[in-house]
């Protein structure tokens, strides 16, 4: 059995150099509607989830291709359609919406940071709930400060930033002008870090965190799109 898959959207334009092959070494193809193009393959479905890892890689490959040349919408991994009648009416319903996000992101990438505990180098006090929780809250107080901080001295990148909690710390996304990934990189690793706390700095990515929800989360019918729960 196969399945349509598709990669990511963007804005066409001549000087953009596609990828032959994408999951599975199948042929990578083209759906365009007015300004808007969209990447997919027909692949052998389901995916053998031991190949899963693999074709994550090859997956995000593509996606990495046109994202080095121009901003980009990724489609998750498992966004696999029934066949390109399907997606050729997905693409059609959606386009004016995808094009509007790539237009606001044309000129940015994502860079993230996140923090979070140092491993090993505050011993956890167990000796009671009280105080094993009191830890955890000052951690998180830490975590928080950090983020506040990077957030003011990445100020002159961005004006959009966004911070997602969790239970182990922050992730911090930023919009960054595409060319000023080091500038990026070099203020968040020299800013002054609470010792019982590490970050990771990562990108750039495609503007995921940024898109507008209609684009991050676009109405799917149950028969156009293949294995939604």
């Amino acid at each position: 059995m196969s399945r349509v898959l598709a990669y990511c959207g963007f804005r066409h334009a001549s000087h953009i150099s596609l990828p032959a092959a994408g999951v599975k070494e199948s042929p990578v193809q083209v759906i365009a509607a007015g300004a808007f193009s969209l990447l997919w393959s027909k692949v052998d479905w389901p995916f053998d989830p031991a190949e899963m890892q693999k074709n994550a890689v090859e997956f995000h490959r593509v996606v990495r291709h046109v994202f080095d040349q121009t901003a980009v919408i990724p489609f998750r991994l498992l966004s696999v359609f029934e066949d390109q009648s399907a997606l050729t009416a997905f693409v059609e319903e959606h386009y004016a919406s995808f094009l509007a996000d790539l237009e606001r992101l044309k000129d940015f990438v994502q860079m993230e940071c996140v923090i979070y505990p140092a491993p090993a180098t505050v011993e956890v006090d167990r000796s009671s709930g009280t105080a094993y929780m009191q830890q955890k809250a000052t951690a998180m107080r830490s975590s928080e400060g950090f983020a506040q901080a990077l957030k003011d001295v990445v100020a002159h990148l961005s004006s959009d930033i966004r911070v997602r909690e969790s239970k182990k710390g922050n992730r911090i996304f930023v919009l960054v002008p595409r060319g000023r990934e080091n500038e990026f990189r070099h203020t968040v690793s020299t800013l002054p870090l609470p010792e019982h706390l590490s970050r990771r700095i990562s990108g750039p990515w495609p503007a995921a965190e940024f898109l507008s929800d209609q684009v991050k989360a676009p109405p799917i019918s149950s028969q156009k799109i293949a294995g939604e729960k």
